[in-house]
């Protein structure tokens, strides 16, 4: 039994070996991809469209060559000298076909490449400084904040390129900088957005940004609450007339913060004289850097005096 399981076994990798060889000496179209390097650029005017990075070469060869050629090829990049085509307005890619078969073995034809055309339209070379704007995914840690403004720079930065895209480009977005748990000051460098198209360059292309992240301390104020939209006719009294606000404020900032900073109100246009239900105290006015603020009480009640 044992006998006849070897010779099974060794028919069986004897046939598929055959197999193999028989399968890698029929002919296979395959998609070749090769790398685009481009000399020569024009001094005063850039490509209203960009180019292409590389090319899809369609290619037809045996089973072994196309292998062969897998294991054996290096990053290859096809060289297009731009003066050739300075007078022209596109390059159509098959007159490269000569180029690209000095890349492949004799054994392997070059058929379609892709893309077909490169527009070469040109237009004036332009440049303008445009805001950035900080898009931005921070948290904090528990008992942290923000004690200040968030600084990045530079905050402009020169955006080049077609002169007729370059007037429509009104300001420049950073990558999304997602940062979690802070709690301390931080200080990161963040990329440009990828410029939309690829021939728009920024100078610089990427931003310093400080993060003013401070120790959160709790303190308790009491201020008066103010009517307004009342009737001029008659008087309100609210019961209680002031309202106890706590409040979280970094560390750098809490000597700055006083009751003074705080309004809080009630709509004397909501008053029910029927069912003498309390009136909600709304917080209005409120320093900056300050978290985590709750009223007590939420609700006042209230007697009008004629």
């Amino acid at each position: 039994m044992r006998s006849e399981w070897a010779t099974f076994v060794w028919c069986f990798a004897v046939a598929s070996v055959l197999w193999v060889f028989t399968a890698l000496n029929e002919p296979y179209t395959s998609s070749i991809t090769v790398n685009a390097k481009y000399i020569n650029y024009p001094k005063e005017k850039v490509f209203l469209k960009p180019l292409p990075e590389d090319f899809k070469v369609v290619t037809t060869a045996k089973g072994w060559d196309l292998m062969s050629n897998y294991f054996r090829r290096k990053a290859e990049s096809i060289i297009i000298d731009l003066n050739d085509y300075a007078k022209s307005d596109v390059l159509i890619t098959r007159t490269l076909q000569d180029k690209f078969e000095q890349l492949m073995p004799q054994r392997i034809t070059v058929g379609e490449v892709f893309p077909e055309s490169i527009s070469l339209v040109k237009d004036v070379k332009g440049s303008k400084k445009v805001p950035v704007h900080l898009i931005q995914d921070f948290t904090y840690k528990d008992q942290y904040g923000l004690g200040g403004e968030i600084a990045y720079t530079p905050d402009s930065v020169l955006v080049t390129g077609p002169a007729s895209v370059v007037k429509n480009i009104d300001h420049v977005d950073t990558d999304v900088d997602i940062l979690k748990n802070l709690d301390k000051i931080t200080g990161n460098e963040i990329k440009l957005k990828d410029p939309e198209p690829k021939n728009i360059f920024y100078s610089p292309d990427k931003i310093a940004v400080n993060i003013p992240v401070y120790q959160l301390a709790e303190k308790k104020i009491s201020v008066p609450v103010q009517a307004i939209n009342k009737s001029m006719s008659d008087t309100l009294k609210l019961i209680p007339a002031r309202v106890s606000i706590t409040y979280q404020a970094p560390v750098n900032k809490f000597q700055q913060i006083d009751s003074t900073q705080f309004q809080a109100i009630v709509d004397g246009s909501q008053v029910d004289t029927a069912n003498r239900e309390p009136l909600k105290i709304q917080l209005i006015t409120q320093p900056k850097y300050t978290y985590n603020v709750r009223l007590i009480p939420d609700y006042v009640n209230f007697v009008i005096r004629k």
